[in-house]
């Protein structure tokens, strides 16, 4: 016996695995349209939408079930909750409209009376007093020297 297979024998192989190439594709496609069927079966029966709707339903009921419980206990520890942060930060946009639009309206008054707005003073012409400071400055210790001058 050979290593090489005859003639004959290539023939009829390739014969075979043509035969199996064109069997392939008809099976695939007989599974392909079975399962087609099946779901659009399923899909249309009413117990399988309600048993779908349930089953998306409790996951979402469970996760707001824990959004209510820890909001809970965030508030018992006197600490902020989402819904706090939502609230404050649509407090913070309102603040921010309402700056944006007094400071369009501040530069439409400014350009519409340029000859009555202040004239600039010069810093510290020496024309008006200064008032003093309310704020206190901060108490030194005694330093060293002070305490042997006593």
């Amino acid at each position: 016996m050979s290593k090489h297979k005859s003639k004959e024998e290539k023939p009829r192989e390739e014969k075979l695995k043509d035969k199996r190439k064109r069997a392939a594709p008809t099976i695939f496609e007989n599974v392909v349209e079975q399962a087609t069927e099946r779901w659009d079966q399923l899909v249309h029966n009413p117990q399988f939408a309600a048993a779908l709707a349930t089953a998306l339903e409790q996951p979402m009921n469970l996760a707001n079930r824990v959004q209510e419980l820890v909001g809970a206990s965030l508030r018992a520890m006197s600490l902020p909750t989402r819904d706090d942060y939502k609230k404050l930060s649509r407090q913070l946009d309102a603040i921010a409209g309402q700056l944006e639009d007094l400071g369009a309206r501040l530069d439409e008054l400014t350009e519409r009376l340029p000859a009555a707005a202040p004239k600039p003073r010069a810093a510290n012409s020496g024309t008006t007093p200064r008032k003093a400071s309310r704020s206190r400055k901060p108490t030194q210790p005694p330093s060293d020297s002070d305490s042997e001058a006593i």
